[in-house]
């Protein structure tokens, strides 16, 4: 049979290739454990290691500091666990593989991949978007409503009142502050990943200001405000209006530590199904992705 020819670690090589340019919020991770992780249910232990407590003396006690230096501390460290438990796959008719992996200089099966990592990385990036950024603390300010803590957005002036409107460079401003409160030093990027509405709005205030405030990082055009890293994905959670509250949804605030994410491997095999006559390649990758340094990711709830 024709898929015989298939080779799965070339086909896992290529998709991987192709697959890791194209995620966007799995990018900024710690992915330090990924190369723990074996098979589906593996689970990784996660340290998180505390701050010691600093000392203060002056010069005059260099004779007696040895005998008065404090008894070692037990440094509080926390820990989590990560189980890898996320699955993705896909399925489907290729036609003859010898003939689809020759045809146009194999252009044709390229694109196979292309398609297959596109998909493989939307799903991924809305499983981080929708289900992981949300279990992060929300930030609220003086804008936010009492109860929703949703935060009324605009391009133009803030407004106070009864209605209050927060300009988005202002609550940009707010955000490096929270940061900054948090102990994440400005020499630490923070990665801000917005809606395309949200984006539009920062652009627009930009605008008015007459600065090109752009970056490319790795490839990847991102807006520049302090710190802050500012992208635009289509897969953060957003919610309906309901109970007289408005649509609103979420922004993402993190460090590239914040959120710890594995993808270890990726399997494809090809096949010819019994009730067809051509053939097929089916695989999935395995991964998850879990909150691990809290103080160092939040969300705000807005609207427009």
């Amino acid at each position: 049979m024709a898929y015989e020819t298939f080779i799965p670690t070339v086909w896992n090589e290529h998709l991987n290739r192709e697959l890791e340019p194209k995620l966007t919020l799995a990018k900024h991770t710690n992915r330090t454990y990924e190369g723990d992780v074996k098979q589906a249910g593996d689970s990784v232990r996660i340290l998180n290691v505390g701050r010691p407590t600093i000392h203060e003396h002056t010069t005059d006690d260099k004779e007696t500091l040895h005998t008065n230096l404090p008894a070692p501390e037990v440094v509080d460290n926390t820990s989590v666990t990560m189980y890898i438990k996320q699955v993705r796959d896909y399925n489907y008719y290729v036609g003859d593989i010898d003939e689809v992996q020759m045809k146009n200089d194999g252009k044709v099966f390229a694109a196979y991949q292309k398609e297959t990592a596109v998909g493989l990385a939307e799903k991924i990036d809305k499983y981080i978007g929708q289900i992981v950024f949300p279990t992060a603390p929300i930030f609220v300010n003086n804008y936010a409503d009492g109860t929703s803590k949703i935060i009324k957005v605009t391009a133009g002036s803030s407004k106070t009142g009864d209605s209050p409107e927060q300009n988005v460079l202002e609550l940009l401003d707010d955000i490096v502050q929270k940061g900054r409160e948090n102990n994440i030093p400005d020499s630490e990027k923070i990665y801000v990943a917005v809606s395309p509405q949200f984006e539009k709005y920062i652009r627009r205030a930009l605008l008015e200001l007459r600065t090109d405030n752009t970056e490319v990082i790795e490839g990847k055009e991102y807006l520049k405000y302090y710190n802050l890293r500012i992208e635009w994905t289509n897969y953060l959670k957003k919610i309906e209006a309901a109970g007289g509250k408005p649509a609103h949804e979420y922004i993402t605030a993190r460090t590239d530590r914040a959120v710890a994410f594995a993808r270890p491997f990726t399997h494809s095999e090809a096949y010819r199904p019994e009730k067809g006559f051509a053939d097929a390649i089916k695989g999935f990758t395995l991964f998850d992705a879990m909150v691990v340094r809290p103080k160092e990711i939040f969300n705000v709830l807005v609207t427009f």
